[in-house]
């Protein structure tokens, strides 16, 4: 696993998710289909991060599908909790984003205290906001849901 100069895990991710997320990018770009920016920065964190093999080695500050985030915006201070999920379950409105979105991916694979750049709908040009990692209210392995 790899540390950051604070101790902290840094560019890891969990052997489940790596296995299913591999196998869910290679179904949806079947065929020859480009792959999308939002696949290919999941596919490239998954090429580039340290895997945990066993899910209860998984810190619980690290970012993981099925996990709720709590997010701060760096520039406004407003706040945004959200969960990573696979993409049938994407629904926005209830604040489930999934990992193959532009939201999902840039945070696919962070930890508490990381900052993602994202889009920002409001924002007339596009331009990403910076939100920080605030918190992992909710992530699978923490709770010994180690299949999940």
């Amino acid at each position: 696993m790899q540390m950051d100069p604070s101790g902290k895990p840094s560019g890891c991710i969990s052997a489940l998710d790596q296995k299913r997320l591999v196998d869910l990018i290679e179904r949806t770009f079947a065929g020859g289909q480009a792959l999308d920016p939002a696949a290919r920065t999941v596919l490239q964190r998954l090429r580039n991060s340290g895997v945990i093999a066993r899910p209860d080695l998984i810190p619980p500050t690290l970012v993981t599908m099925n996990s709720t985030i709590r997010l701060n915006e760096e520039a406004s201070g407003r706040e945004w909790e959200i969960t990573l999920v696979y993409p049938e379950d994407h629904e926005p409105a209830e604040s489930c984003w999934s990992v193959l979105s532009p939201v999902g991916a840039a945070l696919f694979g962070l930890s508490v205290g990381d900052v993602a750049e994202i889009p920002d709908a409001a924002d007339a040009a596009g331009a990403p906001a910076r939100w920080r990692i605030a918190a992992i209210p909710f992530q699978p392995e923490a709770r010994g849901f180690l299949t999940m």
